[in-house]
């Protein structure tokens, strides 16, 4: 009971010495780094600069019109369908040319940035400078550059900055041309200087910078952000400054601009409709002042004063036709036009205007509307992306579907009118024969006014389209509406409290970092006591130090009576007895760092295994570094696992006998220059699995864990793994490493080996290692190492 007890509490006397320890130790760190840290953090939080946020939201696609009954809606004309685009319409407020406009209208506000210079920090103003610098010519090299302006009274000031290494001065007066070969400006002082302010304004040191259209431009698309609402068609434009209202203006601008755009398709084509409809007004009014010519002089000629023409059936009949003759023929050539725009396609985004003219409805006007709406689709695509874009492409193929469409559909309507004014020219003439009883006079003026009846009718009806395309352009408005104007939403960023309690976290974590590194790196595992402190990992063993080791070798076979030799086969003894399987046969030693003793606990160990009779194989899988083939008195092996795995050795060949009975080595062979890609590949596996199957025991050497990646890989294709530690260099970061390695990786059988431990007494042989006698071994294990019995 009194066990349990012990185990269920919470702080145990151990754990309260060492938080005191630490605690003794480290109190001074937190008492000089956190002021440090909040002090640094208040002045960076004062110095750095607001960023402010506009904020502006419009409605794209609004029906709001004041006149429908137009030639333009009417036929759809201006319709672009009920679907926008909102991505498209995203690029066209970030694009370039956009911002140019923007740029354009606000040159003389935007141009010029003015600066005051503060003890601690500059500030830039945007309005309430007591001048204003208009720039008439400047030399490339100085724009962006920085210019120190100074008031020296009230008519003269000061420019000085730095070219080249030398400070170079400029005087001028105010109001007053500045003639200079590279700087051509203008001050001018704004409202608020004044004669009784010039000591004021003296005290202070201003600065400007004159900037490139592209800066300008280039600013305005890297800070604005566009947000479209899902299943809205509202977009949000928002734009970041360090002065707001210059972000408000520059929104406002772009509203504008943007409005403007959308507007000028539409302008430019109720333009263009009514310039056609003015051509053909002026072809009909010579056609009828011609007309009446021939009437004139027809009845001058024959003396025609008055004639009582037969009013009836023929010319209400030859006239209906003639109309119907007519309006087929405006139909034809209206038709004609279309192909010879669609063949010649000059123009995409031009439309032939008689079409709307003559068609109110129907397949033709679809399509052509469909044609226009896709040309001005393409147009808008070209303003954004390149012609390589599959969108472009699609829309391409698309438009020439479309046109295929109307060529054959123009063939076919064409063949039909002609036959209906073949159809209609008979029966002209069948009334005109008839109507050849009537006196020749008669005939003659009958046919003179049915063209002027004809052309007059024609005439009104395109008057009549001219004063309705004319009220159409009152009721154009924008695809857009301004939900929302520009207005400053306060400052996006930085979040200074947050900044602020970020240094006072990393001078928090600075001082946890400090005291656990001195913790970590100024104590060292140099006790079996201390590692069980640290860990509930099994401890498979404890080798003591040995002193003066200065050759490699096989310390258990060169001196097999040595205290080294005898805690090797206790060592043996207990991964026997260890609860890894009664089938365990695969044992891998790694360690975290290089130096710690892996390479000489595989050979050692694999030599007691051997010496006891079983059957054993060492194979040396430390391919970046190998050192095996040293503790033999070999050279490096031309033949090796580097040889099998690339296909130029067989097994067979790699494995070698050594000058210990039942001890075989399969050597690392040439170093590759991707050693891990050969760990990692599927051969290796082939050769594990042949060593299981042919050998007592397997002992695989692998690089340092904490290195290398290697090892991870192995430890999951042997049955335990053990992990060396050195009293010299290990401490809590490499049992942290290895508790996080298995927890990660849900490895199974892990063992700890403590290497170097100085006094190693006979303590450690009751306290269940088997150890009988101690000391230990150093770096270089050679002959000669331990005494013995």
């Amino acid at each position: 009971m009194a066990d349990i007890k012990k185990k269920q509490a919470i702080i145990s006397q151990k754990d309260l010495n060492l938080f005191l320890r630490i605690l003794k130790a480290n109190w001074w760190v937190p008492i000089i780094i956190l002021p440090v840290f909040y002090a640094v953090g208040s002045f960076y939080v004062y110095r750095i600069t607001n960023i402010y946020k506009a904020s502006t939201e419009f409605l794209l696609k609004s029906q709001d019109t004041y006149y429908q009954g137009n030639v333009v809606s009417d036929n759809n004309f201006y319709s672009y369908g009920t679907y926008v685009d909102n991505l498209n319409e995203k690029r066209i407020i970030q694009s370039y040319d956009l911002s140019s406009k923007v740029v354009d209208k606000l040159r003389d506000r935007l141009q010029v940035s003015y600066f005051i210079v503060g003890k601690v920090r500059t500030t830039e103003q945007f309005s309430g400078m007591p001048f204003k610098i208009l720039v008439n010519n400047i030399n490339p090299g100085y724009y962006e550059k920085v210019f120190d302006f100074r008031v020296i009274d009230f008519d003269n000031y000061e420019i000085s900055f730095e070219e080249n290494g030398d400070k170079k001065i400029k005087k001028g007066k105010f109001n007053v041309p500045l003639i200079d070969t590279e700087l051509l400006i203008t001050v001018e002082r704004t409202d608020i200087f004044s004669e009784n302010k010039v000591n004021d304004f003296k005290s202070f040191l201003y600065q400007f910078s004159v900037h490139t259209t592209d800066y300008l431009i280039n600013n305005i698309r890297a800070n604005l952000t566009i947000d479209n609402p899902e299943f809205t068609n509202i977009l949000e434009i928002g734009l970041k400054d360090i002065l707001p209202e210059r972000a408000v203006l520059i929104l406002d601008t772009l509203n504008s601009v943007y409005s403007m755009s959308k507007l000028q398709t539409k302008y430019d084509l109720n333009e263009r409709t009514i310039a056609y409809i003015d051509i053909q007004l002026n072809q009909i009014t010579f056609s009828l002042k011609g007309i009446e010519d021939t009437m004139q002089n027809y009845k001058t000629k024959r003396s025609i004063i008055d004639l009582d023409w037969e009013r009836g059936d023929f010319l209400s009949k030859i006239g209906g036709y003639d109309n119907q003759k007519s309006g087929l023929k405006l139909q034809l050539d209206a038709l004609n036009d279309l192909e010879k725009y669609i063949i010649e396609d000059k123009d995409p985004q031009f439309l032939p205007p008689n079409v709307f003219v003559t068609e109110k409805s129907g397949f033709m006007l679809q399509a052509v509307t469909d044609l226009y709406n896709k040309q001005i689709q393409l147009n808008n695509l070209y303003n954004v992306a390149k012609e390589t874009n599959p969108v472009i492409t699609d829309l391409k193929t698309s438009i020439k579907k479309t046109k295929q469409d109307l060529l054959v559909y123009i063939n076919n309507t064409r063949k039909a009118t002609g036959q209906q004014m073949e159809s209609l020219d008979k029966e002209i003439l069948r009334y005109i024969n008839e109507a050849k009883l009537i006196p020749g006079k008669q005939r003659d003026i009958l046919t003179i006014q049915r063209k002027a009846n004809v052309n007059e009718q024609l005439y009104n009806f395109l008057l009549e389209r001219r004063a309705t395309t004319k009220i159409a352009r009152a009721s154009i408005v924008p695809d857009i509406k301004i939900v929302e104007s520009p207005r400053n939403i306060g400052i996006d960023s930085p979040d200074k409290p947050k900044i602020l309690k970020q240094f006072v976290t990393m001078g928090v974590l600075l001082t946890l970092m400090i005291i656990v590194i001195r913790m970590f790196f100024y104590s060292k595992i140099k006790t079996v006591e201390h590692l069980k402190e640290l860990t509930e990992l099994p401890l498979i063993g404890v080798l003591p130090i040995v002193k003066n080791a200065a050759s490699e070798g096989i310390i258990v076979e060169q001196s097999p009576n040595s205290l080294i030799a005898e805690s090797f086969r206790n060592f043996r003894t207990n991964l026997q007895y260890a609860n890894i399987g009664i089938d365990a046969k695969t044992f891998l030693v790694t360690s975290f760092l290089p130096g710690e003793g892996k390479t000489f606990t595989s050979v050692n160990l694999a030599t007691i295994l051997a010496r006891s009779g079983k059957r054993t194989v060492l194979l040396e899988l430390d391919l970046h570094k190998p050192r095996i083939f040293k503790r033999f008195g070999l050279p490096i092996q031309e033949k090796g696992i580097t040889t099998y795995i690339t296909g130029q050795s067989t097994i067979e060949e790699i494995i070698l006998p050594t000058v210990v009975p039942d001890l075989f080595c399969i050597f690392s062979g040439p170093i590759p220059p991707n050693p891990s890609e050969f760990v990692l590949s599927e051969k290796m596996k082939d050769l594990i699995t042949y060593a299981k199957a042919n050998f007592d025991f397997v002992i695989i050497d692998t690089p340092p864990a904490g290195l290398l990646s290697d090892s991870v890989y192995l430890i999951q294709q042997v049955d335990a793994s053990i992990f060396v530690l050195n009293t010299k260099s290990s401490t809590k970061k490499v049992i942290t490493f290895i508790e996080e390695l298995i927890e990660n990786n849900n490895l199974k059988n892990i063992h700890l080996l403590l290497n170097g431990v100085k006094n190693m007494g006979r303590r450690y042989y009751y306290q269940g290692y088997g150890y009988s006698y101690g000391y230990g071994y150093g770096y270089g294990y050679g002959k000669g190492y331990g005494t013995k019995r």
